[in-house]
């Protein structure tokens, strides 16, 4: 089997590299050695990461919505069926009013 490098070369041209274990971008020849910090990398990604599993999350009508309160685990599945109740109620009520005078002209009422 293989062995992984323990670097990652971003730019070959100026000898960067980056050290996933520590997640630390540097110099991979030479004796000038630059250090940068990827930490505030790392923090936006675990914000991106929160967002992304929020969004999935989101699929799921029994799951409870982002930042609310405790106990609303399957509101959107409520919330679903009433509004399908109101649209069905409102969708028969115009079939019915729009048939009354093609039903009176038939001889039917």
């Amino acid at each position: 089997m293989a062995q992984m490098l323990p670097m990652v070369q971003i730019i070959p041209d100026m000898n960067l590299a980056y050290d996933p274990v520590t997640g630390i971008v540097g110099a991979s020849l030479g004796s000038g050695v630059v250090l940068l910090s990827m930490d505030e990398v790392s923090e936006q990604v675990a914000k991106v990461e929160l967002a992304a599993d929020a969004l999935i999350d989101s699929l799921d009508p029994y799951t409870s919505p982002v930042d609310s309160f405790p106990g609303r685990a399957g509101a959107h599945v409520t919330s679903g069926l009433l509004t399908n109740a109101v649209y069905g109620f409102l969708l028969a009520t115009f079939i019915i009013f729009a048939a009354l005078p093609i039903l009176q002209l038939l001889g039917v009422l």
